[in-house]
């Protein structure tokens, strides 16, 4: 009897010896696993490609020596039609890149995200910066962590024009609405028939409705405006409020009054690292894409503008969010990773290879090697030091509206009058509000 008691206890420590060493294996008894993690950060492959190689890293170090993870690029064009027809055949991703009231399982417009467990939602609203607590939340549940700390929007102005126009890069940079009228006025350039061939400003205002309101919503902020009621449930009288019409009414003016912007540059970051324009309101991210691909501009990053508001700069919803797939085969391995993915190593190792912000209080700080360094490292904290302005995309319904108000910044821009576009626009905001 003790022998066979003996032989027993062996193999149990054999056992466990096993599962230590070849790590674990999600109940498939050893075989190679692959989690697939899908993001429409196209702009950034190396970004998307950063998310595979943490996870890899982070994988081994909890045991998981059998699993790997696969990033895929989605077009963000469409790319929502795309995660819904493959969740909705069950060919969805273990992870994917979206947002919380978009994807939350319980009341999310499309549930399909998993709530993180009690002790993965603490790990990580413990591990995040002040700002981003919030991020990846839904209905007081966490159901993600925000991908990077990049929806703050910044001014890039280009230091060679600043110069040029007789402004100090350290100390003339504009601080105020009316500052950047006369800063945007000095840097403009105008050939011998008056037509602009350097603007001061360059504005967001083609392409997705929801990316052209992130970079404009900030501005509605500043003049004391919101694009929502604080229940998120009225349009009417808040995106065609006095604040809302003076945001709208300013950028106008840039174009008409001001005469610092010309259209036909097309996208802001290419006319900026074109050097057809001295400013433009941009996220972090976009240092790291002019040093890459347009080393021979020189600029600083600085916070965003105030007017009679000096609010935080987000666009009006939090970071995309990493969320975990709640019909995955491998959800148990999902969460163990996400909790690995919280430590301040990994968080430098999705952020650096494209010099994205991070997410994390332990890292974003002036003094960390990585964040530290980033060209807009002060610009972004002296942005999150302000007041919190509102966040909308709480609201399942955020996408929809958010798009339409991008549509009519690019209708103003093009010479609508202020005052018909924006009560148009409220109309159809609180139709799609008002739907149940």
């Amino acid at each position: 009897m003790k022998k066979f008691c003996g032989i027993v206890l062996c193999l149990a420590v054999l056992w466990t010896a096993a599962v230590f060493a070849g790590g674990q294996n999600d109940g498939d008894g050893g075989k190679p696993i692959e989690l697939v993690y899908w993001s429409h950060y196209g702009q950034s492959p190396q970004f998307v490609q950063a998310f595979a190689d943490a996870s890899n890293a982070a994988l081994k170090k909890i045991g998981y020596d059998n699993v790997t993870c696969r990033a895929e690029v989605i077009e963000y064009s469409g790319y929502e039609t795309k995660y819904l027809t493959a969740f909705a055949s069950g060919k969805g991703p273990d992870m994917f890149l979206a947002r919380a009231s978009d994807y939350a399982l319980e009341g999310g417009a499309n549930p399909i995200a998993l709530p993180f467990p009690a002790d993965l939602e603490k790990t990580w609203t413990d591990a995040l910066a002040g700002a981003y607590k919030d991020d990846g939340m839904f209905g007081g549940k966490r159901y993600g962590f925000p991908s990077e700390g990049g929806s703050v929007q910044m001014l890039y102005i280009n230091t060679d024009y600043m110069k040029e126009a007789g402004l100090n890069p350290e100390t003339d940079y504009p601080k105020t609405v009316d500052e950047f009228i006369e800063a945007a006025q000095k840097m403009t350039k105008y050939d011998g028939r008056n037509a602009i061939v350097r603007s001061g400003y360059h504005p967001r205002f083609l392409g997705g409705g929801e990316g052209v309101s992130g970079k404009f919503i900030p501005l509605i902020h500043q003049f004391g405006g919101r694009v929502l009621s604080e229940d998120l449930k009225t349009a009417k009288g808040y995106i065609n409020g006095p604040g809302s019409a003076a945001a709208f009414q300013f950028y106008q003016d840039l174009v008409t009054k001001y005469r610092v912007v010309n259209l036909e540059f097309g996208a802001p970051e290419t006319a900026f690292q074109s050097g057809q324009t001295a400013m433009i309101f941009r996220e972090g991210w976009f240092a790291q894409d002019i040093i890459d691909k347009a080393p021979n501009i020189n600029f600083i990053v600085v916070p965003y503008i105030s007017g009679t508001k000096n609010l935080a700069s987000h666009g009006g919803g939090a970071p995309w969010s990493n969320m975990i797939n709640a019909k995955s085969k491998h959800v148990d391995i999902c969460v163990a990773l996400f909790k690995e993915l919280a430590k301040p190593e990994y968080d430098i190792m999705l952020h650096e290879p494209a010099g994205y912000p991070p997410v994390l209080g332990a890292t974003m700080t002036m003094d960390n090697p990585y964040f530290g360094k980033l060209p807009y490292a002060e610009a972004m904290i002296g942005s999150l030091s302000k007041a919190p302005a509102p966040i909308y995309d709480v609201s399942p319904k955020y996408s929809s509206v958010a798009y339409m108000v991008g549509d009519s910044v690019a209708a103003v821009v093009n010479g609508a009058n202020v005052k018909t576009e924006l009560d148009k626009l409220a109309d159809k905001m609180q139709v799609v509000l008002d739907q149940n």
